[in-house]
């Protein structure tokens, strides 16, 4: 795997806002936790929903006020399974009439009824569908239908392709399908992190699941040879955890490696002790809990922590220290030991290296 020891972005990026509407889902993957999903959760209200994007709108205008550039900022919705929630399209379209600032994108299975492919059109500027393996067959083919409508009236779309080592035939022919219509799409192995649970276990909801997968050399061949990795730079790794990441944004970077920058895809994602941007380029909100992160995966915060900056009742408090904070503004030293958003935004191992990057971004 390719070692750096700084990481910037080569296009000036805006602030990504991952909002989970709710664990709600129509599907039950394996390798999805019960934390990340259920069929029970009762859906946020409208007027929770309006609420909360109150409260994304003046807690991002404080970041925005202190970047070198000014971008529409984008709110990407999760769950769960968002589009499950029966408010969704009519927050989705109060955002896009009231307010022009924001770009409106969507991660879904792609279930959803062909109805609906007309509401993303209008309303939303960028969709990631996942297909998932464990699905019906029927609901399969729904999604692929779907992708393909998607695709013909020309919104930006890319596809997940979860690398289900038992599926994995039918994931390389999703792949090859993908490919043969043009439609952009990342193969992504399937590893929370913990290699403990590579095995099936019993999670907190009484369900088995194993939610990081054992991958065989062949299939490890397969995919360091579609994401372009040659077999010198790729390490023999078996789990999907270990297997590095790429942008799931498709983000353009570059990496320091061995003292010159160059262009990146697939790097190794320990960056413990280094310095991050992260809270910059990123901001979820948990609608369920009621907890606001600078970071869905990763956590990382000020301190060397890891958790939740702050609760929506209380987004008040949260506004108020971020304010403080940017008075003197410093930088996320990582807390992880290995990187959940992979290699998405600006960091560097050492002062030297950060510094410049911190002041390529920042105002001064």
């Amino acid at each position: 795997m390719i070692k750096t020891t700084a990481i910037n972005l080569i296009n000036p990026e805006p602030m990504m806002v991952t909002w989970d509407l709710g664990r709600r889902c129509n599907l039950d993957c394996t390798y999805c936790s019960a934390s990340r999903h259920n069929n029970y959760s009762k859906p946020a209200s409208l007027d929770s929903l309006l609420s909360t994007f109150d409260f994304i709108k003046k807690y991002t205008e404080i970041y925005n006020s202190k970047r070198k550039y000014h971008l529409t900022t984008n709110i990407d919705f999760t769950g769960g399974e968002p589009t499950v929630n029966p408010n969704f399209w009519d927050l989705v379209k109060e955002i896009k009439l009231s307010d022009k600032s924001f770009g409106l994108g969507l991660t879904s299975n792609g279930t959803w009824p062909e109805k609906d492919i007309e509401k993303i059109v209008d309303y939303i500027k960028g969709i990631t569908v996942s297909w998932h393996a464990e699905a019906d067959v029927k609901i399969k083919k729904r999604v692929l239908h779907n992708i393909l409508k998607l695709k013909e009236n020309n919104i930006w779309l890319q596809v997940n392709v979860m690398l289900h080592s038992n599926y994995f035939e039918e994931a390389l022919k999703v792949c090859d399908f993908l490919e043969e219509n043009d439609i952009k799409f990342n193969p992504v192995p399937i590893g929370d992190g913990t290699i403990e649970r590579s095995g099936w276990f019993i999670d907190e909801d009484g369900k088995s699941r194993r939610t990081s997968h054992t991958y065989s050399e062949e299939q490890q061949k397969w995919f360091f040879e579609k994401m372009k990795i040659s077999a010198e730079m790729a390490s023999v790794m078996k789990e999907g955890c270990e297997l590095g990441r790429k942008c799931c944004g498709g983000r353009c970077l570059v990496g320091k490696i061995e003292d010159q920058w160059q262009n990146i895809t697939l790097v190794e994602n320990k960056f413990e002790n280094w310095k991050c941007m992260v809270n910059w380029f990123f901001l979820h909100i948990d609608q369920e809990t009621g907890l606001i992160y600078h970071h869905q995966t990763c956590q990382a915060t000020h301190g060397k922590k890891t958790g939740s900056i702050g609760k929506l009742d209380e987004s008040h408090v949260v506004l108020t220290d971020l304010k403080n904070r940017l008075d003197s503004p410093d930088p996320i030293i990582c807390p992880n030991k290995r990187c959940g958003c992979g290699m998405c935004v600006p960091k560097a191992k050492e002062n030297s290296d950060f510094i410049p990057i911190w002041n390529n971004h920042v105002i001064g």
